[in-house]
């Protein structure tokens, strides 16, 4: 049990890693290892996201797969900032959207005028990250059009996006532990000190 409640608080510290967009500091041999658990972890992210929306009665499960892609990054904390960003910014941009298009009747400037007000929210709202999706997210439920209200194609579109976020952070939480637990079981594995060569 204390091997699991050790494994589980240094889970962080085995995705802990440069921010994202820093310049690279290690050369190809520590380079691989890190590309490819973070090509595994995307690509099962997007392949469970993208699977299981049937499951979960989604239907256009490729934005849970997109936002999975877009949240994954190379460390715990920054896919957990990266996945609060979306998930605030599909929702102000759903909500703003859904009341755009009660206006909307192929008027441009309504939907420019969403677009601004959307990014302002979230700049008002302290999530300025999280500005350019909230307008994609208004850009996609305005301008695609659909036979759906208009109210189910934001709720949708906001269920779909959380299901990829909800996916993807649970993907890097259960990397990150299993890392930890198998770091945890390495040190416990070790050979004394006074046996070591």
């Amino acid at each position: 049990m204390v091997h699991v409640l050790f494994a589980h608080t240094a889970a962080t510290d085995y995705m802990s890693g440069p921010p994202v967009g820093a310049p690279p500091t290690h050369g190809m041999r520590e380079r691989v290892p890190v590309g490819l658990r973070q090509a595994l972890m995307t690509a099962a992210a997007a392949w469970i996201s993208y699977e299981s929306t049937k499951r979960v009665g989604l239907r256009e499960g490729y934005w849970a797969a997109i936002s999975a892609i877009v949240v994954m990054q190379a460390n715990l904390d920054d896919t957990r900032h990266s996945a609060r960003d979306r998930f605030i910014g599909t929702a102000i941009g759903g909500v703003i959207a859904w009341t755009c298009a009660a206006g909307w009747h192929g008027h441009v400037w309504v939907y420019a005028l969403a677009v601004g007000v959307t990014v302002f929210s979230c700049w008002v709202a302290d999530v300025s990250n999280a500005g350019r999706l909230a307008a994609v997210a208004v850009t996609v439920i305005v301008l695609i059009p659909r036979d759906e209200a208009i109210w189910q194609v934001a709720l949708f579109r906001f269920l779909e996006v959380s299901w990829g976020i909800a996916v993807a952070v649970g993907i890097v939480y259960f990397w990150a532990w299993a890392g930890a637990l198998f770091k945890a079981s390495a040190v416990r594995h070790e050979p004394p000190p006074s046996t070591r060569n």
